[in-house]
């Protein structure tokens, strides 16, 4: 019955080609609109705020900072203070070298320029002696002469002679002044983090390590994650040893007022020794942070595209905005397990296809439902009122095609005494003419009573009552229907017919039967009509048959008149024989409604 949740009617198999290939393109073309918004640079800025918002959903994580353990040497408040003066004088430096060397510091990372001669020539040279001492030592540098050498200390030669290794300290920013990612060299020079790795561990990065350029800084965490000591601290021998020994110490800058001061992912104001340590930290461990293999995002992004459409080739509206989100689910928790797993996935294109297959996906089957249902109104204003129509459809909602489906229902059938004699002696256009009158005025009360114009049979008419709108009171309104038909209606098509100038006498009969039926479409895809099939329509039939040996124009069955409210009127027929049942049947009689 209506009211109750049915399964969707089953489309024909050119329906269904029809509406898989339909959001198949919706799906193929969300994808590529979303690829082609990727590679003209429109998701950059959003597919950097996915990866930020996985850097910062992981947290800090002093895992990551790798075998080798690490600490930053800062030049702090504290220190600018003790110095009063700035940049520092370069004994501060020369002694704090010394006491990291002091310390056995595994390696020394010293973000610091010295590429001019201070106005001290003997603390200038007590730094020279400080790095020549130093066992493995990385100092800063951000330009490069042409011929491939920096002004660091002097120059080459001397740094040759001394042991020390330089590496360039530029930083890479994207375009919203964000630094995620670092190169392996710059202007020819190598990176300063993979000089100080390579010294910590005697080997450079993996040799495909940046065969893509730039790669994620795999960021361990902040100063909380990376100790950190104040230069005044070391220089003047208030650091244990212990702390530092055996550690990577990168020295540099950490006063927020020096400048040297970078945005991450997962902190706008991260001192640049951080950033170096955790660059380091990323190097030692191969850069295991990578871009996901190009393929697998545009299989994302297809995957993404289809996922609503998929949905819509079965299911209504509402599940395929459902399915849209549990798949915006699986795709954020998809890319970030992927994070966790040092692969950095795609998201805003993938995301991008999801919401525009979702989208289209949406306006096909709303065009394709609202093409079903004007189908469908249009089949069944054949059958019904207007207003039942708009009340079948409203609430149907997702299931316009009306499936059949088991009911308890009135039938009525109706027929025209004496037609084939009458038809006789008229013309032919004159008998249709008559015809049409007694079958016009016979559905217009069918719809009066809103019962259900099942079809014509020959000069007669069945209809129903229940279905497809289920009327608790379907009993009443066949016998209102049948009073009004053989009463009202009948006379009125007769002074009808005699104004036309057709003056003849028209009898009819009537027969009602109540029951469980099946009511739904019956035919093809290219033809089909709405009936109620069952035991109540086939005694229906019979009853109209045998109101010729009964002085009622009306029989109904016992069953219909045990669901009268008011069975008032009704005369007792007793038990009668009734072809094709072996059993006689309770039949009652009727008379037509009075006209007012």
């Amino acid at each position: 019955m209506l009211g109750r949740r049915r399964p969707p009617a089953r489309r024909s198999r050119a329906e269904a080609r029809s509406r898989a290939l339909l959001l198949l393109a919706a799906a193929l073309a969300s994808a590529a609109l979303a690829i082609v918004a990727d590679a003209v640079g429109g998701l950059e800025q959003a597919e950097r705020a996915a990866v930020d918002a996985r850097f910062r959903l992981r947290g800090d994580d002093p895992r990551r900072l790798g075998p080798v353990p690490l600490a930053v040497v800062g030049i702090d408040g504290r220190t600018l203070n003790a110095a009063d003066e700035y940049p520092l004088p370069r004994d501060w430096h020369a002694r704090t070298i010394r006491r990291l060397i002091a310390a056995r510091a595994r390696v020394i990372a010293y973000d610091v320029q010295f590429t001019e001669q201070s106005d001290d020539v003997d603390a200038d040279n007590a730094l020279i002696e400080a790095v020549a001492a130093a066992p493995r030592i990385v100092l800063a540098a951000t330009e490069v002469l042409d011929d491939g050498t920096t002004d660091v200390l002097g120059g080459g030669d001397l740094l040759r002679r001394i042991g020390a290794h330089v590496g360039h300290t530029q930083v890479d920013r994207d375009g919203d002044g964000v630094l995620r990612r670092f190169a392996a060299r710059h202007d020819g020079l190598t990176a300063f983090p993979l000089v100080a790795a390579r010294l910590a561990t005697g080997r450079p990065p993996a040799a495909d390590a940046f065969a893509d350029g730039r790669q994620w800084l795999d960021l361990a965490g902040g100063v909380p994650v990376v100790p950190t000591y104040s230069l005044v601290d070391v220089a003047r021998g208030r650091v244990p040893a212990d702390r530092l020994r055996g550690r990577i110490v990168v020295v540099g800058a950490t006063d927020p007022a020096l400048g040297d001061i970078h945005v991450v992912p997962t902190d706008a104001t991260m001192p640049g020794p951080v950033v170096m340590a955790n660059a380091i930290a990323t190097a030692i461990r191969g850069v295991p942070l990578r871009d996901a293999w190009a393929p697998w995002g545009v299989l994302l992004t297809l995957l993404a595209a289809l996922a609503a459409p998929l949905v819509a080739l079965r299911r209504g509206p509402i599940a395929t905005v459902a399915g849209a989100l549990v798949a915006a689910t699986v795709l954020a928790v998809g890319t970030y397990a992927a994070f966790l797993a040092d692969r950095v996935l795609p998201f805003a294109e993938p995301a991008l296809a999801l919401a525009l297959g979702t989208l289209t996906a949406l306006a096909i089957s709303t065009a394709l439902e609202a093409a079903e249902r004007a189908r469908t109104r249009a089949l069944f204003g054949r059958f019904v009122a207007g207003d039942v129509v708009d009340e079948v459809l409203a609430r149907t909602d997702d299931d316009v095609r009306l499936g059949g489906v088991r009911t308890d229902a009135t039938v009525l059938f109706c027929d025209l005494r004496g037609s084939t004699a009458l038809l006789e002696q008229l013309a032919p256009e004159v008998g249709i003419a008559v015809l049409n009158r007694f079958l016009g005025a016979m559905s217009d009360a069918v719809d009066h009573h809103g019962g259900t114009m099942v079809g014509f049979r020959g000069d007669g008419l069945m209809a129903v009552f229940g279905a497809p709108l289920e009327q608790p009171d379907h009993a009443d309104r066949a016998l209102a229907a049948a009073r009004e038909m053989t009463g009202p209606a009948l006379r009125t098509c007769l002074d009808q017919l005699r104004a036309d100038g057709t003056a003849t006498d028209l009898a009819m009969g009537v027969g009602i039967a109540t029951g469980p039926v099946m009511a739904g479409n019956v035919g093809s895809q290219r033809r089909m009509e709405y009936t109620a099939i069952g035991d109540a329509a086939n005694l229906a039939a019979r009853l109209e048959g045998m109101t010729k040996q009964h002085p009622h124009p009306i029989l109904l069955s016992d069953a219909t008149r045990a669901r009268l409210a008011d069975p008032g009127g009704l005369v007792p027929l007793g038990p009668q024989p009734v072809r094709g049942r072996s059993q006689p049947v309770d039949i009652w009689g009727a008379d037509p409604a009075v006209a007012d």
